[in-house]
């Protein structure tokens, strides 16, 4: 997405009054934050936001900001470009299908990195951060068999397990996806800065704060309810009681999602939440072998659509202007046009960059427009 976008989300995000819920409804119905911001007041209104949020949208639509915003808007995007992160509306092209189909879809999604790695069937795994040397190794080696299999390793680039799994996607030259609870300018925690690097290099980060965004308690089970609706299904390695891991586990039942956990001897602190996990239904898993058919279909049908193989190292070399391009090409007939009108960048530019997309096997024509391969 261009800057223009980029600086038109974080206003929406920046106004006091204009809650997850209620930004996610205007979303839903305007299909995008061009849209919304083009309607009006008659528009706004039919959907009885509310007073404030009536008076804060007239406000910044008049100023350019809104006057009482927490932080400030160009600050924020000038900390999005200078970390080559942009952001994925709800319904518009490239916002992760899977995600969309959650109860409660983050209304803007913050990425750095390849965003359409977000569109390919991935596999939650997470654990304690004081894991057990037994629990980092089984996550490592999960993850990397998992990677093998086609499957994205997602986490929440935490200490322990979170940070054994996306290190064994990567060292089975797989693919990683990092679920922030800060803003996708801030590495959380610093001594993952190094592996969030390598990250970028086969996968992305994500969030739904707002650059600039410190880590707070409250934000990592708001981050949780992301990282299970992103996926297939959530491995939890090894989990105490009561734990994060656990509530990540039970926000994956609410959405639907598969939940695999490893079996541990009781005595095992540290494994009694994975022991709680089997004894109310959860998947006992020993190997990968355990986890491929319980995904069934929905495997299958993410795996045919966006292939590991035929994506994956088009995908690392893009550059920034064509993955955003890219994000925006989904599987059904997108226009050029389209892209031109949801973006700043001329026909001659777009075609340049689809036709480069086209070289590498990313993208097909189809109808009149461009469909991802």
């Amino acid at each position: 997405m261009d800057a223009s976008h980029s600086r038109l989300c974080l206003l929406l995000h920046s106004l006091p009054s204009l809650d997850r819920g209620r930004l996610r409804q205007l979303l839903q119905h305007f299909g995008s934050p061009a849209a919304l911001w083009s309607a009006d007041r008659d528009c706004w209104d039919k959907l009885n936001p509310g007073a404030a949020v009536l008076a804060d949208l007239e406000l910044a639509r008049r100023c350019g900001k809104h006057p009482r915003a927490l932080r400030d808007v160009d600050h924020q995007l000038d900390s999005l470009l200078a970390v080559d992160g942009w952001v994925l509306a709800l319904g518009e092209p490239g916002y992760p299908a899977a995600l969309a189909a959650i109860p409660d879809p983050p209304p803007l999604l913050y990425v750095r990195g390849a965003a359409e790695i977000l569109q390919r069937p991935q596999l939650a795994v997470v654990g304690s951060r004081k894991a057990s040397p037994a629990g980092l190794r089984s996550a490592g080696s999960l993850a990397a068999a998992a990677s093998r299999a086609g499957l994205v390793i997602t986490s929440g680039l935490a200490l322990g397990i979170d940070g054994a799994a996306h290190r064994g996607a990567l060292e089975a030259d797989g693919a990683s996806v990092a679920v922030m609870a800060t803003g996708v300018d801030e590495i959380y925690p610093r001594r993952h800065r190094t592996l969030a690097l390598e990250l970028l290099e086969r996968g992305c980060l994500v969030s739904e704060f707002a650059p600039a965004t410190p880590a707070l308690p409250g934000h990592f089970p708001a981050r949780n309810r992301i990282i299970s609706g992103l996926s297939l299904g959530v491995l939890v390695v090894e989990a105490a009681l009561p734990s994060g891991s656990l509530i990540t586990a039970g926000t994956a039942l609410e959405q639907g999602r598969e939940v695999f956990a490893l079996p541990w001897f009781p005595d095992h602190s540290g494994g009694r939440g994975c022991l709680r996990l089997i004894r109310d239904g959860a998947v006992m898993v020993e190997t990968i072998d355990d986890i491929l058919p319980e995904l069934g279909a929905a495997f299958q049908l993410q795996h045919e659509l966006f292939p590991v193989t035929a994506s994956l190292p088009a995908v690392i070399g893009l550059e920034p202007a064509a993955r955003q391009v890219l994000a925006q090409v989904g599987f059904d007939v997108v226009t050029i046009q389209e892209l031109v009108q949801a973006g700043d960048r001329s026909v001659a530019e777009i075609l340049a960059v689809l036709s480069a997309l086209e070289v590498n096997g990313l993208v097909s024509r189809r109808g009149g427009g461009y469909v991802r391969r």
